[in-house]
Formats: structure tokens, sequence, C-alpha cells
């Protein structure tokens, strides 16, 4: 309808020769509706590593001219624009395109034009940007612009519209794919690539018979197949395992045991392959023989890993190898985190991904809960948190919704809005309970905090006009009074907490009793975290603060950071809880522990350990938090933020502030027993050296290596807004990620860096081609969508060969791009042809790779041909005029 509106509008235009109506919603509906946008990055080497240029240009497509009026873009950037004019509180004018620039919030800012702006039809502005440090990928820039004016309804670009990011311009120089000029990293051409993948690349290795690998496996020649003839023996210790072995195999339950063809689980006195208690009540051993399986479990979580050894090894379902297994993890904690605050992933999804964690052995769901951009749980008694800090809208005063961010778009409800309900979260706790995977749940204080300030300020304006200033105040975490002013790292101004006012610890401790009930009776809360990373200098203007400061005998507001933390400490620790953060928000300007003993509690503490970037000397944060008393969870950016890259291309998706890529090979190769051999290259992909990253041998030593209590994986969900964008992030990394958290290789001991690799490979090769072999098929019947490698691809004289990362994957090729056929490496190439389209498909065929091109060069003998050629041609012509010469000549 507003399409027919647009071009009655216009119709009526034309015939009169006026102007479109200003000032009303038409005005709005014709900017959005004809405004073509286009950013594109000029050079990130202007200004080495602080800031690059950018150039976005406006296009009137329609045929009215656009004046000056009272309307406003609404955009987004994740860099911080013009940053060496900011803050520009009352706007920056940028003359070239006679708009006036503000800084909204986070990412979001706005163009207001300015006096003499003008757009005529078909004609088009531009205005170059300053933007903070480097751009060299696509989703840098995200999508759903949107145009609004006083009193009308917002309306979203169609040009900035979708996840295609069609309106961000080409990065095929290298001063747009490179962060700065000594930038190792570009993209992979398709022989870079090859060759990449065939030197990780080992041939004659069997894939793993298993995902995640055994302690011990021993598969003997021949199979079982399990038929109605057989039975599940009942039990009352593994009632439950039971009852889903019988489900496996479609098999009946019985309390009396044949001779033959049944399966058994008894439960296991001192069953410790390791020797290591903490995760021995996990162990199990399985003997499958043509008769009989047995089945070993100290507990039901054995017997429940068990199940899914068999489920992975039985192929078609019925069709079981012969042989004996014995496992037992290498971690008590194997970790998966899922951040939901940036964008909310819905309740489908976090059920698709905790029975995936189950299939692959991983026990832990780290729940990122709330963040600036969005506050995702209902708690009970408190319903703006989700009513106004769950949705995203254009509302300036935010008592309704909280400003767009991350390309959610204008309208209400949109993209990164939504929340679960305390049902919701039930049946997520009840879910992941059923598979022994506790749920974690984090609220993250007292940074990142803005969607929970925002729904408490609203709580505090809906109270205060009702004349009821007690209960407006009573969960308030905002000094009106602060006038400090700060910047994060996410450009936010106001995201953190007011932690000196009685109010928020209120708000804090009705928190936990509130989620503590939720989770009672399903899965009893065991660990709250309260997040404490990134604080950027709040407090220091605040009155509740100063007053604060003097009670509490403290200085200055820094300590305030570690005065939260043991706060936290204690009110967990009452309610028999363990409190975990990230690492930073338990260490002095994140680089010293603080004191573990000025934290009085029976309960151990936690620490997430994220940044290890070798190269700023933060590698050995994790050592000096375990020699320090904390437990350990490594958390490493390098090898395991899934949201990062999964190749050093603009057209992949994500942030590469860590590293500039991490495909499931690195993630794979992730030595948690020695953190120092993952220093392999820095940010920029220079070669770390040791010398580098432990000068005179002075590498922190680990003296505490049972403070080491697991590993975990992160998403971060900035750039990921659809469901299979988090599928294809996730996977298949996340399998790499269960087999080094359950399994132990003995290449991680190996102190020679090349020897190691060489080890690595070999073994990688195995758990490669067992990905193809069954893995990807499982997940792709889970309704999982990994992502597909790109092929690497190499001529060897007129023959192209073609690899992946993971073995055995097939090819397509095109010569246009749209007609596709498959190919196989080695294939003859018609030596007509100059360019070639390929990709790699999917197992079930159903999905494709991104598509790279190959240009088609001749090989060296091919070529020497052509010159050889060439010189005979050219001679005979020579020959040839030559004699018409001399025949013209002799007629004179």
């Amino acid at each position: 309808m507003d399409q027919v509106r647009i071009l009655l509008l216009l119709v009526f235009a034309v015939v009169t020769g006026n102007q479109l109506p200003l000032g009303d919603q038409s005005l709005v509906d014709y900017i959005a509706e004809t405004l073509d946008v286009k950013f594109d990055v000029i050079s990130n080497f202007v200004d080495e590593r602080r800031t690059f240029t950018s150039k976005l240009t406006l296009k009137n497509t329609g045929s009215q001219p656009i004046t000056p009026e009272k309307w406003e873009i609404y955009f987004f950037a994740i860099r911080l624009v013009q940053p060496n004019e900011f803050p520009y509180d009352d706007g920056l004018q940028l003359n070239d395109c006679k708009m006036k620039l503000f800084h909204v919030a986070g990412s979001l800012y706005k163009l207001c034009p300015m006096r003499d702006f003008l757009l005529s039809k078909k004609d088009s502005t531009y205005c170059e940007l300053d933007m903070k440090y480097w751009q060299s990928a696509t989703t840098d820039t995200m999508p759903n612009w949107y145009v609004v004016s006083e009193g009308m309804k917002p309306r979203d670009i169609i040009s900035t519209q979708g996840e295609g990011l069609s309106f961000v311009g080409p990065f095929n120089k290298p001063e747009q794919y490179k962060r700065y000029t000594d930038d190792d990293w570009q993209p992979f051409s398709p022989e870079v690539r090859y060759d990449l993948n065939a030197a990780m690349t080992i041939h004659d290795k069997s894939p793993k018979p298993l995902i995640p690998t055994p302690v011990e496996i021993e598969i003997k020649s021949g199979n079982v197949t399990i038929d109605s003839a057989w039975i599940v023996l009942n039990s009352s210790k593994f009632y439950h395992e039971t009852v889903r072995i019988a489900g496996l195999f479609n098999i009946s339950i019985q309390a009396d045991k044949p001779k033959i063809k049944y399966i058994e689980i008894v439960k296991s006195h001192g069953l410790d392959l390791l020797s290591q208690s903490e995760t021995q009540n996990e162990a199990y051993s399985i003997e499958i023989t043509s008769e009989t399986i047995h089945i070993s479990a100290t507990t039901r979580i054995g017997a429940f890993y068990a199940y899914q050894t068999l489920k992975s090894l039985a192929t078609g379902g019925k069709l079981l190898p012969l042989g004996t297994i014995k496992d037992q993890p290498r971690f008590a904690y194997r970790g998966m985190h899922l951040d939901v605050g940036r964008n909310f992933h819905t309740k489908a999804t976090v059920l698709k991904i905790l029975d995936t964690m189950a299939m692959y052995k991983l026990n832990k769901f780290h729940f990122h809960l709330t963040e600036d951009e969005g506050w995702r749980l209902e708690i009970p008694g408190l319903p703006e948190l989700t009513k106004v800090g769950s949705k995203r809208c254009h509302d300036l005063k935010e008592d309704k919704c909280l400003m767009p961010q991350l390309g959610s778009g204008s309208s209400e409800g949109g993209i990164g809005s939504g929340f679960y309900t305390v049902e919701d979260y039930k049946e997520i706790l009840r879910y992941a309970n059923d598979r022994h995977i506790q749920v974690i749940p984090e609220f993250d204080m007292p940074g990142h905090c803005r969607a929970g300030i925002k729904a408490m300020e609203a709580k505090f304006q809906k109270y205060l006009s009702y004349g009821n200033e007690t209960a407006a105040r009573e969960y308030l975490m905002t000094d009106f009074s602060d006038n400090t002013h700060y910047l994060t790292v996410q450009w936010f101004t106001d995201n953190a907490i007011n932690i000196c006012m009685e109010s928020t610890e209120t708000f804090i401790r009705y928190l936990i009793d509130s989620i503590i009930n939720l989770h009672k009776d399903i899965q009893p809360l065991e660990i709250y975290h309260f997040g404490g990373d990134e604080v950027a200098g709040a407090w220091i203007e605040s009155p509740e603060c100063r007053e604060f400061l003097k009670r509490k005998g403290l200085h200055k507001t820094t300590e305030l950071k570690k005065y939260f933390a043991q706060s936290m400490a204690k009110m967990t620790d009452v309610k028999g809880l363990q409190v975990a953060a990230w690492a930073d928000g338990l260490m002095i300007e994140g680089q010293t522990p603080y004191n573990i003993s000025d934290f009085p509690t029976k309960q151990s503490i936690i620490a997430y350990n994220w940044d290890n970037l070798w190269e700023r000397g933060h590698g050995d944060k994790a050592y000096k938090l375990a020699n320090a008393g904390y437990k350990v969870v490594l958390s490493h950016a390098t090898h395991l933020y899934f949201d990062h890259p999964q190749e050093p291309d603009p057209s992949e998706r994500g942030y590469y502030w860590a590293t500039r890529f991490t495909d499931t090979r690195k993630t794979f190769g992730y030595i948690p027993s020695n953190i120092s051999y993952n220093a392999d290259k820095a940010r920029d992909g220079h070669p770390l050296t040791e010398e580098e990253i432990c000068p005179n041998n002075s590498c922190f030593k680990l003296e505490k290596p049972e403070n080491i209590i697991g590993v975990q994986g992160q998403i971060w969900t900035e750039t990921i807004r659809t469901e299979q964008q988090l599928q294809e992030m996730l996977f298949p990394r996340m399998l790499a990620l269960a087999e080094l958290a359950w399994h132990k290789s003995t290449w991680e001991e190996i102190p020679n860096k090349q020897e190691r690799i060489q080890r690595t490979n070999e073994e990688w090769t195995s758990f490669a081609s067992a990905l193809v072999e069954k893995e990807l098929s499982r997940l792709e019947n889970n309704g999982i969508k990994y992502r597909i490698p790109v092929p690497g691809a190499r001529l060897d004289g007129n023959k192209l060969l073609l690899n992946t990362a993971l073995p055995g994957l097939k090819f397509q090729y095109s010569d246009d791009n749209v007609i596709w056929k498959p190919i196989i490496s080695g294939t003859k190439i018609d030596g007509a042809t100059t360019r070639i389209y390929l990709r790699t498909r999917s197992v079930d065929g159903s999905r494709y790779s991104r598509t790279i091109t190959m240009n088609i060069a001749m090989s060296k003998s091919d070529s020497s041909k052509l010159h050889t050629t060439t010189i005979f041609i050219t001679l005979f012509a020579f020959m040839g005029v030559r004699l018409w010469y001399q025949a013209c000549h002799s007629l004179k």
C-alpha cells in the first residue's frame, strides 16, 4: 500500500507540477523509497592503525527534489565516526554533503540536513568520513538505516535493507582489505587456499570412529545389527538412559535377562581412567559383541554419554561395530557461551544448540542474557526489564523501547528484539538438565548494563508520574546528578550501573533471588555470572559515589570495581552459589589478579579468561589467575571466539579484533595444557617467536594446574542476526571445541613446534575426514546449517586441482555463475576457458559455500608452446611480406 501511495503522489506531482507535500508521512516514505545509499571504505592506510577514511553517498533516484525539511537519517556504525572531533554534542557540520552528524548511543548515529541542503532528482551527494581504527569486512557495516520526521512513522531505507548488504562497496584494494600497511593478512586466492589445505591434510589417515575421541577405543572386524530380537534390560539406577537406548534402536525394555541379544547398563565402582576424580562421575565403558552390549557407568551422566556414543556409532540407526570403548573427559568444565543480548535468538534456536552440545558431550551452557542492547529474561515483579529493555524501536525517550542498535531498523519488535518468558526459561532449563548440561546465566554488571538501566529509568518515570517516589526509586540504578563523561569500547556513555546506590544493591539482590527461584525444582542454581568486564571510567563525578567512598573508607572511584566484585561474591556466597566473572572483572587494570583472600567466601570464584593477545603481554593471564587461587575457564579469543571470521576475507562474517580469522583447524589445534604453544601469529599475521612472547624465558609458569577447570567457546552476536548466520558461525567449530575439551591429544606435549604441527595435522586429517564421512550429516539431521568451506584450486598444466579444509566434500563449477555442474579434482580445463566459478557442496547437496572466481592462466608448458607458435607465425608472416615486397620490386 505504501508503494501505491508513493506512486499516486508522484503522478499528482507530475500532473500538477508541484513538489511532494512536505512535513508529513509522504516525505518520510518518499525518502525511504527513493534514497539510494552507498557506503565505501576508501583507505585504511591514511592514519596508521588510528583511523580510516570512508565515503557515504546519497542519491535521489526519485522524480522530486529532497529539500532540507524536518527529517533525519539514522544509521549504524560500529566504528566511532569522526573520532578526532568527538564529542560533538551540538552536531558536527559535514560541509561536503551539507549535513550535521550526531552520535546518539553505541552504534547509532544520525544525519540532519543543513539549511542549504538540496538533493535534486537523479542527483547525488557524498560525505567523506573519518572513522576509528579500520574496516576490512563487509559485515562491519550494519543494515536497515532509517529516516524519520517528528511525529511521523519512521521508515527503513529500502536500499540498506536485508542481509545482503548490497549498499556496501567492494574491498578489492590492499588499502581496503588490509587494516594497516604492515598487515600480513589478505584474502586467500584459490591457489593460496589450495596450498594451505594441502599442507594440513595428511593422506592415508582414516577417519576417527568417534567424536569426541575416547580414552581407549578398539574397533574389531565385523558388525552387529540391533534388530527387534534385542532388548534392553530394565535398570532402576539408569532408567532414563535405558529408555533412551530402547528408543534409539526401537527395541523393548524387559526385566528378565536373556542369554543373548540384550543391552545392559550396570553401575561401576571406581571407574577412573585418567586418575582425576573431578571427571570420574562422567566415565563409562562399552563392550559391543555380536551377542551382547555391556555398558558400565558410575553415574547417570556417564550412562548418558555411553548412550551418545552408541548413537554416534550406529549406522542407519541399527548397525554397530564390534569393539570396546573406555572413556572419560579431560575437563569437568566443557562449555559453550551464547550471547543473546546483542541480537536475540529464539528458544527453539537455544534448544537446538543444547541438543547438539549434548551430542558431543559439552556440559556447560553459559547463557549471556543481558547487554547494553537488550535484556532477555522476564523477571517477575520487574516487567519493565522486558517490556522496555528487550525491544528496539525509534523512541527518543526510551520509555517504551530501546533505541535501535546493530542494524535492527526502526520497527518495534523487529530484528534484535525479543525475550524469554519465565516458562520459556524453565523449558530451556528442563531441556538442558535432561541432557546433563548446566545452565550458567550471566547478567553483565556493572558495565554492559544499559538495557537494565534504561528499563529501571522507565519504571522510575512511570511511578513518579503516579506520585509514588518510593516505588519509583526502589530499583533505580542511575544517579541523575552524575556528570561523569566516559566512552566504552562499544561507544556507550551511560552503560554502567551506579554501584554506590542502595537501590542498585536492592535490584541485584532481587535479581539473584529471582534467578534462584526460576532454577528451583528444575536445576538448582550453582553458578551466578555477573560479567564484570569493560567498565569504562564510570562514577568519577557521582555525588552518590563521593558519599559512598567516605562511608566505606575508600579513596578513589577506581577502587569501586574491586568493591563491586567483593560485594557480588558475598551476595552469592550467602546463597550457597559460586560467583563467576570475566577475568578483567577480577584484576587490577586487567593485569594483576585481586588478592583472593580479600574475598572471604566459602565457594570458589571462577574467572573466564578471554584476553590472550600475546603481543600485548596478555597471554599468561590465565596462569596468573590460576596461581592466585581462582578457578579458571580458558576462553581465549584467538582460538575460541566463534564470532570471528573463518577466513581473512572481506566477505566473511564477524569481528576480528583478536585475530584476523579462526577456522575449524585453528580451534582444533588449540592446546589447553600449555597455552604458550598457541602463540603462533600476532593479530597482524606476523609470526611470534618464543623470545617475543617470553623474553629471557620469562613466561609465567602454571603452579596450580588443578585450577584450570576447563575450556569454553564463545559467540557474540553483534553481526549475527539470523539463525542460519548463528549456525554457520558455530558449526563445525563447536565440534573442534568438543574434541579438545574432552580429549587430550599426545601432540599437545611435543616441545618441537614443527613436529607438533605435523602430528596435529595427522590427527586433524582424521578428525576432518570424520566430519565429512559422518558428523556433518548428523548436524544436517539435527537441522544445523553448518558453514561449508570454500574450495582451494590450482592449475597443474591444463588440469584443475581442487581441495577443501574438510577432505571429501564435493565441488561444482560454472562458466557464468548461473548454471552449475559437478566437477572433480584433476578435471582438464578447455583451453578457451579464461574464468571459472567454483563452490563446495554440503554433504546433503542442499547448500553451497561462498562462490570464488578462478582466472584460468595457461600452464608453463602451454605458455611455452604458445610462445613458440607465435614466433613461427611471426617468422612466416615476415617471410611472406618480404617475398611480396621482392615481387612488387621486380615488377617495377
